[in-house]
């Protein structure tokens, strides 16, 4: 049998989202059909992670109902996000900045799909052509204030049994940077590092305040590397 531990505080199951620490903020954007009318969409996801290397895959999970705010109706449609990909099954992440926090609430704002607003446009953010998924005849935008770019077309979308989000899955077909990240990989790398944040949610306490974070220092130390092995089909 195992030691018990007195150093060990067991916590609530719901505690899951608080204890995974690791939660970097993108912008991903899609384009979706309303009332005969294309709209292009921008909604912030803390939920995006790479799931394969070659080929590469992203994945990112979208609620099942979209979010509500604070106090107000309880909205009970799919998220835009969710809508769009089924409709055109393409999105790019766009990973902002920190200068980029300021927009987070109005891209972050849910509307009706009766209702359904450009985002990118209320937030006064640049749209950009993307470089690989501008061969097909409708397409989400790159953000221009963003600082790196992913683009992708849709592999799967998957309910988890009994889960509340659905995980979206796309292959990446194009990958881009702005010019002002450096010049090699590992300058890039760092100068991202340094730029983007992450969320935490809300302060439990006070409801109106949340938890935004950003890594100001980096480290380098001498470590055993591993490298992946090639997988065989």
């Amino acid at each position: 049998m195992y030691k018990k531990s007195a150093s060990k505080i067991e916590a609530p199951i719901y505690w899951t989202k608080h204890l995974m620490t690791t939660h970097p903020i993108v912008f991903i954007t899609t384009i979706g059909e309303v009332k005969n009318q294309l709209i292009t969409g921008v909604a912030p996801f803390a939920t995006c992670l790479d799931t394969s290397y070659e080929p590469p895959y992203v994945t990112f999970s979208a609620a099942i109902k979209q979010h509500s705010v604070l106090g107000g109706p309880i909205n009970k449609g799919a998220m835009n996000t969710y809508f769009n990909i089924k409709q055109f099954p393409y999105f790019i992440i766009n990973i902002p900045g920190k200068d980029l926090l300021g927009k987070m609430d109005i891209v972050a704002m849910p509307y009706q799909r009766n209702d359904y607003r450009d985002k990118i446009e209320l937030a006064k953010l640049t749209k950009f052509e993307p470089f690989e998924l501008s061969k097909y005849e409708i397409y989400p935008p790159l953000i221009k204030e963003c600082l790196a770019h992913l683009e992708c077309e849709l592999v799967d979308i998957h309910r988890p049994k009994g889960g509340d989000h659905w995980n979206i899955t796309g292959k990446v077909v194009g990958a881009s940077y702005d010019k002002s990240l450096g010049n090699d990989i590992d300058e890039i790398r760092i100068n991202l590092v340094n730029k983007n944040f992450h969320h935490f949610g809300s302060n439990t306490k006070q409801k109106s305040q949340r938890y935004i974070a950003s890594t100001g220092k980096i480290q380098k130390i001498a470590a055993t590397i591993f490298q992946l092995e090639k997988y065989k089909k």
